[in-house]
C-alpha cells in the first residue's frame, strides 16, 4: 500500500504498515512530454519488425528469471502477499507472457493475403496488415502488480507500440520493474514510460491526445469513467473489471479436489483477485458435507503464511461492513477467511470472504451462476465432461474452467477478459496481440479491366450490373435465367470492362 505525500508516493507494507519506499509523483502537465519520448521510441521500434522485437522479448523472460527474487521481494513488501503467491501469480505470467509472443507474435501478426472467390475480383491482391497503434497507456491495479502490468505492456511492445504505464499508486515500486526489465532486455529507452500517481494522473493520462489506446484493468466504477473520458476523443479502450464470479459443483464432482479447488479460488490473495470464486452454487445432495468441509479447511489457512492481509484500512473496512467477516488481533489490514451460508449483494467483495448456497438441477445452476451484472469468469466441477462443456457454454463468462481454477492467467496463449459488466476486449493469447493492432486493407491491381460501374452510367451498364447480381451469387437455375434475361447488358459490361 502506498500512501500521498507530494511529491512523492510512499509505499507501506500493509502487514506491518511499514514503509517501504518511495518514487516520485509525476505531475500531470509532465504528460504531453512523457508521450512524445514513447513516441518517438515507438519510431525506432516499429521498423525492426515482429521477429527483431521478438528477440527482446525473449531476453525479457531471461531477465525476469534472473530478477525473480528481487522481484518477488519487492511484490510481497508492497502487498504483504505470501511469497509463494508472488512467484505463482506475478512471475510465472510474465515469463510465460513473454515466452509465448517471443515465439508467434511475428506469425500472429504477419499479412494475411485475401483469397477473391469473386469473379469480376480475380484480377486483384489484396493483403490485412496487422499495424501497431502508437502509444498506447496501460492503467494496472495493485493485487498482481507485475504480473498483469508485465503481460499488458509485453503484448503491447510486442506489436510495435510504446507504453505509458501507471501502475497502481499502492504498488509503485513493483511498477518500475516491468519498465527496467524490457530496458535491460534491449527494448530502446523510452519505450516503455513509468508514470506514478492517483486519480488525476490516471485521468490526465487518458485525456491525453497522444494515446492511442488505453488498457485498464481495476473497479467497474472507475472502469466505465475511464470508458467515457477516452470515448469522448474517440480513443478506444480495452477494460477488464471486477468479477462476482460462481463455482459451480455437481454432485458427482470428486468431492476432496473440487473443496481444495474452492478453498484456492476463494481466499487466493486473501480473495483480493477479480477471478476469485465469490458465490460457489452446490448441487443439494453433497451441499452440506461441502459447505462444512470447506469452512473447515477455510478455518486452517495461516494469516501471514498463506492467506496475507487487505491491501489498506480502506478496503478493509469495506469488506468487513459488507460482509461481517472478523479481524483478528494482530497488527496489519487481516481479515479471517470466511465462508458464508446464503447470499450476498450483487457486488464484488475483493476480501477472503466466500458464499455457498445449493441448487437442484443445471437449469437452476446455469440461472444461479449468471444471476449477476457480472461476466468475468466461471468454474464446473464434475466428473461428466460432456456436462461440463454443455454448462460451460450456457454460463455468461469470458472464461469457463473444468475441475481447475484461473490457471490460463498465466497461460500466453489463453486470452483473457470478460462480458457485461466485467468489461470488454481481450489481454493475452492473439486476440490480445489483435487489441494492440489496427487492421489495414492494401490491394493491387495492375488496372488491366475497368470497373463496370464506373461513370458513365446508362441503362445497358444497369442492366448489366443487375443480371452481374444474379450471375455471381444466385443458385445454379438462377444463373442460367439470368445469363439469358440480361445478356445485352452482359455484354456491355463485359466490353466497358475491356475498355471497348
Amino acid at each position: 500500500m502506498a500512501t500521498t505525500s507530494a511529491p512523492e508516493l510512499v509505499s507501506v507494507n500493509p502487514a506491518t504498515l511499514e514503509p517501504v519506499g518511495s518514487v516520485a509523483r509525476t505531475d500531470p502537465g509532465e504528460l504531453r512530454s512523457i508521450v512524445a519520448a514513447a513516441a518517438a521510441a515507438q519510431e525506432q521500434w516499429r521498423s525492426l519488425g515482429a521477429t527483431a522485437r521478438g528477440l527482446v522479448l525473449r531476453e525479457a523472460a531471461r531477465a525476469v528469471r534472473a530478477h525473480a527474487d528481487e522481484i518477488a521481494d519487492v511484490v510481497c513488501a508492497e502487498t504483504a502477499k505470501p511469497r509463494t503467491e508472488a512467484i505463482a501469480h506475478d512471475l510465472y505470467p510474465a515469463v510465460d507472457h513473454a515466452a509465448w509472443l517471443a515465439r508467434n507474435a511475428a506469425q500472429v501478426l504477419a499479412d494475411e493475403p485475401i483469397r477473391f472467390s469473386q469473379l469480376h475480383l480475380r484480377t486483384k491482391k489484396a493483403w490485412l496488415l496487422h499495424e501497431p497503434l502508437g502509444v498506447v497507456a496501460a492503467i494496472t491495479p495493485w493485487n498482481i502488480p507485475f504480473g498483469i502490468p508485465f503481460t499488458e505492456v509485453a503484448t503491447a511492445v510486442a506489436a510495435g507500440n510504446s507504453v505509458v504505464l501507471k501502475p497502481s499508486e499502492l504498488t509503485p515500486l513493483t511498477g518500475e520493474w516491468v519498465a527496467r526489465v524490457l530496458e535491460e532486455a534491449g527494448a530502446p529507452p523510452g519505450l516503455v514510460q513509468v508514470v506514478h500517481g492517483d486519480a488525476p494522473v490516471g485521468a490526465a493520462l487518458v485525456d491525453e491526445p497522444g494515446i492511442a489506446k488505453v488498457f485498464f484493468t481495476g473497479s467497474v466504477a472507475v472502469g466505465r469513467r475511464v470508458a467515457a473520458a477516452a470515448g469522448a476523443r474517440g480513443c478506444p479502450v480495452v477494460l477488464e473489471l471486477g468479477g462476482k464470479d460462481p463455482m459451480i459443483v455437481f454432485a458427482d464432482a470428486n468431492l476432496d479436489r473440487a473443496l481444495d479447488g474452492a478453498l484456492f479460488a476463494s481466499f487466493i490473495n486473501a480473495g483480493q483477485a477479480c477471478v476469485s470464486a465469490e458465490r460457489i452454487y452446490v448441487e443439494r445432495p453433497v451441499y452440506e458435507e461441502f459447505a462444512r468441509g470447506l469452512a473447515e479447511r477455510a478455518r486452517g489457512l495461516k494469516l501471514g503464511d498463506e492467506v496475507g492481509p487487505l491491501i489498506s484500512e480502506r478496503q478493509r473496512d469495506k469488506v468487513e461492513s459488507l460482509t461481517g467477516a472478523r479481524r483478528p488481533e494482530r497488527a496489519g489490514w487481516f481479515l479471517e477467511p470466511t465462508v458464508i451460508e446464503g447470499s450476498l449483494p450483487d457486488e464484488e467483495i475483493f476480501g477472503p470472504v466466500v458464499t455457498v448456497e445449493p441448487f437442484d438441477g443445471e437449469d437452476d445452476a446455469v440461472r444461479r451462476a449468471n444471476d449477476t451484472e457480472f461476466g468475468l469468469a466461471a468454474s464446473v466441477w464434475t466428473r461428466d465432461l460432456e456436462k461440463a462443456r454443455r454448462i460451460s457454454r450456457r454460463i455468461d463468462a469470458g472464461m469457463v474452467w473444468v475441475n481447475d481454477f484461473g490457471y490460463s492467467f498465466a497461460t500466453g496463449q489463453a486470452a483473457w477478459g470478460g462480458v457485461k459488466g466485467s468489461g470488454f476486449g481481450r489481454t493475452s493469447s492473439r486476440h490480445g496481440l489483435y487489441e494492440c493492432t489496427r487492421v489495414k486493407y492494401v490491394d493491387e491491381d495492375r488496372g488491366l479491366l475497368r470497373p463496370a460501374w464506373w461513370f458513365p452510367y446508362d441503362a445497358r451498364t444497369e442492366e448489366g450490373l443487375r443480371g452481374m447480381l444474379d450471375l455471381l451469387y444466385g443458385s445454379g437455375g438462377e444463373r442460367v435465367r439470368a445469363a439469358w434475361r440480361y445478356r445485352r447488358g452482359l455484354v456491355h459490361a463485359m466490353r466497358r470492362s475491356l475498355g471497348r
